[in-house]
């Protein structure tokens, strides 16, 4: 997923990296600026370093503006320097409709904005626009210049500027202690700036006697990859990774397959489970990259699937973990009311419809160990004690089962085999009394743009927050619910939705509201631009999107 740098702010402020149209005798230091007389040494070396590169101006003769905020303008300038990108300076042409030539305040970062457009840096708000006057947060700040520095970000983690922030740090290039979210000041882009710069620099001079692959990292290698149902893989590494920064690829025979991804509590096992198909005969190759994270190197997997026509006697297995918890006998099905966007308690007691029921999942192999790809095979299903365990087949041939009270309960299966042959299996399952908890969430969605109706100014606008987000929520049993199957649950998940940063237009008057419902319905009223839109779960868990409303006119 590409996040655009497109988060916006309140108001333009002052121009404060302005294009010269003359060269000065003398080149500026920080003595020459007034508000830099108390600034510490260490910041006012790098000030030095980046004056004397032409990298920065002050915002007049003798300020420097160093607490300012920065623009999206003087961030692509800054950003095009430090990394010597090819710049057109004559070139008056830009490929956004807000910035043009005639703009006194932004017309001269055209060359500038083109060639950071250009090597990938940084993306317009939409197509057509860039708003060159806006701010810049820190995420947004590192993400530019780890990928500046040659490295890919990953930003489908939660928050999405995890990973930046991470290599940022990693990379000494991170402005202090500041979080993502946070707006980034002119002091901060000096340090990431002369920390990228000097980053930058190094890798062009490598030292001497390093042979390639000499650096390499030593991460984790793939101990296995099977086949878990019709529609999983399962992925085994040797060591846990830092789940935020992997990044999982299927492709097969030249085409990306989507998938989702869930881990194990360890770390250690990853879940790949295809979005819009299921596993058929053929091969896969599974890839984990860290892209350029010194944590992860790039290790890859083959796993073929064969035809169950010609793969001669099978071997049949049930895979995965059966615990499950004793949703019915304590009582919290009773919430689901099917109001305020909730399930139904009979849907959600159903073993073959509730989302805290668990699907048998069996796999088939050949006598050479080969994956073969199955359909739904279960002709029956039951419980030795119903009591605990409630067991039903669907009309696809899967089955399923759903926690009633604590205990253990054997369920034995009836599967048909590929020769038309009955077969039987069995087992065990354990219903616990821990109760469904949201364990793990994620925003797939890092920025959504709503476009609302304004009437005088003021504007009103109404959105699902879980679709918006398109979140996903991972339980304390391993069970996904994604978007409406999150907010079919939140009678156990406890989502909890909060806006953060409100901000409106200053020429509008007072600020308007955000506020959202228990069905997670958001409702945008009064002066209201921009927000950041935090999904919350009890265990203190967060997922964050950046909202900006947009007129409708």
């Amino acid at each position: 997923m590409k996040k655009k740098i497109s988060m916006i702010a309140a108001a333009t402020l002052a121009l404060s990296i302005m294009a010269s149209t003359a060269m000065a005798d003398t080149l500026k230091t920080t003595a020459d600026y007034k508000d830099l007389t108390n600034v510490d040494s260490a910041l006012k070396s790098k000030i030095d370093a980046l004056l004397a590169k032409q990298v920065f101006e002050g915002v007049s003769s003798d300020s420097f503006g160093i607490t300012q905020n920065m623009t999206r303008a003087q961030f692509a300038k800054v950003a095009s320097l430090i990394f010597e990108l090819p710049i057109d300076l004559t070139n008056q042409t830009s490929s956004f409709a807000d910035v043009r030539v005639s703009d006194a305040a932004n017309g001269w970062a055209i060359p500038y904005i083109e060639a950071a457009k250009k090597a990938g840096l940084i993306d317009g708000m939409t197509d057509t626009t860039f708003a060159p006057g806006e701010n810049v947060t820190i995420g947004q700040l590192d993400t530019v210049l780890v990928k500046g520095l040659g490295k890919t970000v990953n930003t489908s983690s939660s928050p999405w500027y995890t990973d930046a922030v991470n290599q940022a740090t990693s990379l000494s290039i991170h402005p202090g202690d500041k979080v993502g979210s946070a707006i980034a000041t002119r002091s901060d882009l000096v340090v990431g700036a002369y920390g990228s710069s000097q980053a930058f620099n190094a890798a062009k001079t490598p030292t001497q006697g390093q042979g390639q692959g000499q650096n390499q990292s030593q991460g984790p290698a793939i101990l296995s990859s099977k086949a878990s149902g019709d529609q999983s893989i399962v992925v085994t590494l040797d060591q846990p990774v830092d789940t935020d920064l992997a990044l999982w690829s299927i492709n097969k025979e030249g085409a990306e397959l989507s998938k989702t991804v869930s881990w194990s509590l360890d770390k250690k096992t990853a879940a790949l489970k295809l979005s819009n198909t299921v596993l058929s005969p053929g091969s896969y190759i599974i890839t984990l990259s860290g892209d350029g994270l010194s944590s992860i190197r790039t290790v890859s997997s083959t796993l073929a699937i064969g035809s169950s026509t010609a793969s001669g006697t099978l071997n049949y297995e049930i895979t995965g973990s059966y615990d499950l918890s004793n949703v019915i006998d304590s009582g919290i099905t009773q919430a689901a009311t099917g109001l305020s966007g909730y399930t139904t308690k009979a849907d959600a007691e159903n073993p073959v419809s509730s989302k805290f029921a668990k699907k048998i999942t069996m796999n088939a192999t050949n006598s050479s160990g080969e994956q073969i790809a199955i359909p739904g095979i279960i002709q029956s299903i039951t419980s030795s004690d119903p009591s605990i365990v409630k067991a039903a087949v669907s009309s696809d041939h899967k089955g399923y089962i759903l926690g009633n009270k604590a205990g253990t309960a054997t369920v034995n299966i009836i599967y048909s085999t590929q020769n038309g042959e009955n077969k039987q299996t069995a087992v065990s399952v354990q219903v616990k009394t821990d109760a469904v908890a949201g364990q793990k969430i994620e925003a797939r969605k890092s920025s959504y743009t709503h476009t609302a109706t304004v009437t005088g100014g003021v504007y009103y606008g109404l959105f699902n927050a879980y679709d918006k987000m398109d979140l996903k929520i991972t339980d304390n049993y391993g069970i996904e619910y994604e978007q409406n199957e999150a907010q079919n649950y939140n009678f156990a998940l406890n989502t909890f939705f909060n806006p953060e940063d409100i901000v409106g237009n200053p020429s509008n008057g007072s600020v308007g509201t955000v506020t959202v419902d228990t069905a997670g319905n958001v409702l945008v009223t009064g002066n209201v631009t921009r927000f950041t839109l935090v999904a919350i779960l009890p265990n203190g868990n967060r997922a964050y999107t950046d909202v900006t409303v947009r007129s409708n006119q």
